[in-house]
């Protein structure tokens, strides 16, 4: 019951964000490019709320049918964080992301993250998951780290460190994810994920306040 309570927690906090993000690019002058986050964040929204209804929803092709739409958001929202961390850059005119070959490169880089992640989802079944309260479905049949999320976690530490101490807080995920929490939720570990979206965000509205 307390992960059920924690992930609509989350599905509240992303919601605010979301419309937090979208008010700072429609207030400001904002390039295209800042309105990757909030898309990446309504993924996040529809993920969170589908794992809380899940025990309540219960096993079956309903909620089969609604995770898939999870892992399909996952897979083609998710790497476009790349092309905000280019507008990020390229915002905050850093060298390197001025010139065009810069631009190119991260564009195909997203798009081989997304031909990526959509092999993966299409190659693997569904297996439903009871733990803590919640029922939830889950991709089987892939071996190794999430690829694409360390990427994508790379390329956003490396245009942080090109910030400096603007985007600092950008290694939180990085971090977060090699610390074990030796509590009985799979939520809480989720929380690493909102404080990594929250210093997006927060990067996203500095910058553009700056400009």
């Amino acid at each position: 019951m307390v992960d059920t309570i924690l992930y609509f927690l989350f599905s509240f906090c992303y919601i605010v964000l979301f419309f937090f993000s979208i008010y700072v690019v429609r207030k400001n002058t904002s390039p295209f490019y800042m309105l990757f986050l909030p898309l990446v964040i309504a993924g996040l929204i529809y993920d969170n709320i589908m794992i809380g209804i899940g025990s309540f929803i219960g096993e079956g092709d309903t909620l089969h049918s609604l995770s898939m739409l999870r892992f399909w958001f996952h897979a083609l929202f998710t790497p476009t964080l790349v092309l905000f961390a280019y507008g990020v850059a390229k915002y905050s005119t850093i060298t390197w992301a001025k010139k065009p070959v810069a631009g190119i490169l991260f564009l195909l880089t997203t798009f081989a993250l997304i031909s990526y992640e959509t092999l993966e989802t299409i190659s693997q079944r569904m297996e439903v998951v009871r733990e803590y309260g919640i029922v939830r479905y889950t991709l089987v049949g892939s071996s190794g780290p999430p690829l694409m999320v360390l990427i994508v976690a790379i390329i956003l530490l490396f245009v942080g460190i090109s910030l400096f101490r603007k985007t600092r807080w950008s290694s939180v995920m990085i971090v977060g994810s090699a610390v074990s929490i030796p509590i009985p939720s799979t939520a809480v570990t989720n929380t690493f994920e909102l404080i990594f979206i929250f210093s997006l965000f927060l990067t996203q509205r500095d910058l553009v306040k700056i400009h």
